[in-house]
């Protein structure tokens, strides 16, 4: 039954796309949320992994629940179109029980959000999303049913290519790294379809992307060249450390701390404090934190690593994030501090920065853009290296209702000076693609060594010249050319609620 729900849209999370018409809102439910939570449809597969007990209920009672939920606690409760309940696609009958509950409580939800854009033509309201509750809750873990791997895509159909961003350090038998797979691979053929027939494409995600535990084969070019044996890799359920460091010297012999941080998730913990740690007892002189791949997270996660940078004088008594909701919650808005420790109280080192860099691109989202408003608000030097982010000032916190988990926008956050509403995403100073040729964390890996140009008062290198992509070897397969194989829906900042 999971293999089948993968493949229906309303899993991978829904954005706002459509619906409804109007700006009017829609009028208060005759009950409030927690009067109508966890009554559930018989036809929803899901509601035996809800948080709570359930009781029998029907699709128009899951339906309610989501009326109620977003009039009480949506960002823009205002802008919730007024639709019919009653209109056949709220109440799907053309297929299977389960795909019809479905897609009729997906329609609903994505129909309910924000239907206006931004000046520029965006989706206000491109966030807001429902998945799964045991997937949110292996994501917010840090766990993943997977090979310890992401991946980047460009093109389709038969211009369809895809690479391997990055390896985890894991070590589970049969896993990315445990077979040898590198960073720059080209994935030509899973199994035994190649990954640029459109008739195979199905086939191909689910070996790249499977939903239950499971073996596949890929072959891979490296550098351009095949690489003639087959690597053989096994999904299994790891918990990805989402950190790691090294301190790197240059050759003006200045001592450079690397951090690669991929989530703001729970198994990130550990390893940013051992990081911190590490800078601080080897004295580094520059520190760069790559954010490239990270869409976000607890957004007390970013505080707490911006505290490390920035240290007790100049974060004390300053807020990190002030967490402003709608009018009508806006008594419920607070101001988050730099946090010295982390969840489960492990002390932050400080190392009293006052400039940094950072690497970005368009992954790089919601609470990963706190870090640099967080600390822009207490005036350290965020130099940014790479790409736009992907403009995300929004946030939530999870609400589970029959096995789904919904994330509407609820907050908007800003920083110590007021600062906020960056949904264009932060510009880089000098913008310089992701380039799979290269290791991450090496001074030659181009965003990297930008990072240093730029410390060394050099001019930003060429984006054209990184971003070509040439006959020798994997150029430029950044935020422009690429996309990384990441469901939208781990795009987030969420605060966490109280333990």
């Amino acid at each position: 039954m999971r293999a089948f729900l993968l493949a229906l849209p309303f899993i991978w999370g829904i954005s706002a796309c459509g619906g409804g018409g109007g700006g009017a809102s829609v009028a208060p439910a005759e009950k409030t949320a927690s009067q109508l939570a966890q009554i559930c449809s018989a036809d929803n597969l899901l509601k035996d992994d809800a948080l709570k007990p359930t009781q029998a209920g029907t699709l128009a009672d899951e339906r309610q629940w989501i009326r109620a939920y977003l009039n009480e606690r949506y960002l823009w409760y205002k802008d919730i179109p007024v639709v019919s309940a009653s209109d056949a696609r709220y109440n799907e009958t053309s297929a299977t029980a389960w795909e019809n509950f479905a897609r009729s409580i997906s329609h609903y939800f994505e129909d309910l959000l924000n239907p206006k854009y931004t000046p520029t033509g965006a989706k206000v309201d491109q966030f807001s999303f429902m998945t799964p509750t045991y997937s949110w809750n292996q994501f917010a873990q840090g766990e993943e049913l997977g090979y310890g791997w992401l991946l980047s895509e460009q093109g389709s159909g038969i211009s369809r290519r895809i690479w391997v961003s990055y390896v985890y350090p894991v070590t589970q038998n049969g896993s990315a790294s445990q077979a040898g797979l590198q960073r720059g691979d080209e994935i030509i053929r899973v199994d035994d379809f190649e990954v640029n027939v459109p008739a195979y494409a199905t086939l191909v995600d689910q070996g790249l992307s499977p939903s239950r535990s499971e073996s596949h084969r890929f072959l891979v070019k490296r550098n351009g060249q095949l690489v003639t044996q087959e690597f053989q890799l096994s999904a299994t359920t790891a918990v990805l450390p989402q950190a790691e460091h090294q301190v790197v010297i240059d050759s003006e012999n200045v001592k450079w701390g690397y951090l690669l941080f991929n989530s703001h998730v729970e198994s990130a913990q550990t390893p940013l404090r051992a990081a911190l740690a590490d800078f601080k007892a080897k004295s580094i002189d520059q520190l760069v934190i790559d954010l490239r791949y990270n869409s976000g997270g607890y957004v007390a996660l970013a505080s707490a690593l911006a505290y490390g940078v920035a240290g007790p004088n100049k974060t004390v008594g300053k807020t990190f994030e002030k967490i402003r909701h709608s009018d009508k919650r806006s008594a419920e808005d607070e101001s988050l501090p730099f946090y010295s420790t982390d969840f489960d109280g492990g002390v932050i080192e400080a190392l009293n920065l006052s400039k940094i860099y950072v690497l970005t691109t368009d992954q790089t989202c919601s609470a990963s853009e706190s870090i640099i408003n967080g600390l822009r608000g207490v005036d350290v030097d965020v130099v940014q290296i790479g790409g736009t982010t992907c403009g995300k000032p929004y946030g939530f916190i999870a609400q589970d209702n029959c096995g789904i988990t919904y994330a509407a926008m609820e907050f908007e956050g800003v920083n110590h000076k007021g600062q906020g509403g960056y949904a264009n995403g932060f510009s880089p100073m000098c913008a310089v693609s992701d380039d799979l040729s290269y290791p991450l964390g090496t001074i030659t890996e181009p965003m990297f060594a930008a990072a240093v140009a730029q410390h060394r008062g050099q001019v930003c290198p060429s984006l054209n010249a990184t971003r070509a992509l040439g006959a020798v070897g994997l150029k430029g397969l950044g935020s422009r050319t690429t996309k990384l194989m990441r469901p939208d829906w781990q795009r987030n900042k969420m605060l966490r609620p109280a333990r």
